[in-house]
């Protein structure tokens, strides 16, 4: 009698085991495809960087020349703004450039004349500083004693003062006559008496003492020495 040697029988094994060998062996695989790329990059690494790689590092920037940094800050002006310093030193030269604005001529002072000697006088000419018009006449013999204080005062005061006879109430040879005799003085021809009705004279030997605004510090008839000394010193300053 033949004897049968029997062989273990295999049994299946359950689904569930089977997919976690499944599962097992997938993982035991990803862990190796992890290790080797992880040797790539290692390995990569040690060798000198390639030329792609070199030239995507980016360049430092050049820095900015002062010139340049300068210009940027002044917000672009360049050649517009050393046009506009030039605009402004036009402007101060034409400033200074302009003429000064004329003195005020007083009221007293707007009249034109003529004066001995045939030359035109505007009263304008003296306006500014303290005026002494004196009315007198060739025949008037006060005038006549008047004639050395006037000219004292003249000669005293003459550099900040101006003295002015308007000689009047005669012919215009014997008002330059008696002129000549009264040196220190502007003296105007008046025959006709238009700067007597002007200033409002009546009667000779009269003064009228402006100040230098052109305000009426005197007027008289006859004034005595002492008084016209003391006015014409006042306004002399």
């Amino acid at each position: 009698m033949t004897s049968r040697v029997q062989r273990p029988v295999s049994r299946p094994r359950p689904r569930h085991a089977r997919a976690a060998m499944r599962a097992a062996v997938l993982g035991v695989l990803a862990a190796l495809a992890l290790a080797a790329c992880g040797g790539a990059e290692v390995s990569d690494a040690s060798e000198e960087p390639s030329a792609s790689s070199a030239s995507q590092t980016p360049s430092p920037a050049t820095p900015a020349s002062p010139a340049e940094s300068s210009s940027s800050d002044m917000g672009g002006k360049g050649e517009e703004g050393d046009k506009g310093d030039e605009r402004d030193k036009d402007g101060t030269t034409q400033q200074t450039e302009e003429a000064a604005p004329e003195s005020v001529v007083p009221a007293a002072l707007q009249f034109q004349a003529t004066t001995v000697s045939g030359d035109a006088f505007d009263g304008a000419s003296v306006a500014g500083r303290p005026v002494v018009l004196w009315f007198w006449a060739p025949w008037c013999a006060v005038c006549k004693s008047q004639v050395p204080t006037v000219t004292g005062l003249a000669d005293q005061y003459g550099d900040d003062v101006a003295f002015v006879g308007v000689g009047g109430l005669d012919g215009t040879d014997a008002i330059r006559a008696f002129a000549d005799d009264v040196p220190g003085l502007t003296h105007l021809s008046d025959p006709g008496g238009d700067l007597y009705q002007r200033f409002g004279i009546s009667e000779q030997s009269s003064f009228v003492v402006l100040d230098a605004a052109g305000g009426e510090a005197l007027r008289t008839g006859y004034a005595n020495d002492d008084a016209l000394s003391a006015v014409v010193a006042d306004v002399a300053g």
